[in-house]
């Protein structure tokens, strides 16, 4: 699982994805909270394949690991400071 932890002037919490189309959030403000689950939960649309003959793509940023990653660390758009968890650390 993958765990951020974040930010904005104030710590707001904490974004876990645990499987396709589930993403934990541990945070105290309600606005907050709905913002982030609208945020994870949005789809993201790009163009894919060669240049001569690139698609249309889309994907929702809670689909997998590595697009809810691309999609946190995107946070920053939004003035959000972002830090992983090190699961290492977690468990000491």
């Amino acid at each position: 699982m993958m765990k951020f932890h974040n930010e904005n002037g104030d710590y707001v919490g904490t974004a876990e994805w645990q499987a396709p189309g589930q993403v934990a959030l541990d945070m105290d403000d309600d606005g907050e909270r709905d913002w982030f689950a609208r945020y994870f939960s949005a789809e993201d649309s790009f163009m894919a394949g060669p240049v001569e003959s690139a698609e249309m793509a889309m994907h929702r940023r809670d689909d997998s690991p590595r697009s809810f990653e691309h999609a946190a660390f995107r946070l920053a758009a939004y003035k959000y400071k972002v830090r992983r968890e090190d699961r290492a650390a977690a468990h000491r």
